[in-house]
């Protein structure tokens, strides 16, 4: 005899672990914003350190980067 399918089971089981992964998807990309934004308070502090101990303007610097 063939064992009937029960669709409507299997079907939520998908659903939850698919919600599970946007969650966990979601906290990822979350992370990796903080992340990205720590880099880039960190790489700001590190040209402003340099431009300082340079005695450079902004302005010295985009003509540097512009030759």
């Amino acid at each position: 005899m063939a064992r009937t399918a029960n669709y409507e089971e299997k079907i939520a089981k998908i659903e939850a672990k698919i919600a599970k992964k946007q969650a966990e998807l979601k906290k990822l990309k979350a992370e990796l914003a903080e992340l990205n934004e720590q880099k880039a308070k960190t790489d700001y502090k590190e040209l402003l350190e340099f431009m300082k101990k340079e005695n450079m303007s902004p302005s010295a610097v985009l003509e540097t980067l512009k030759k």
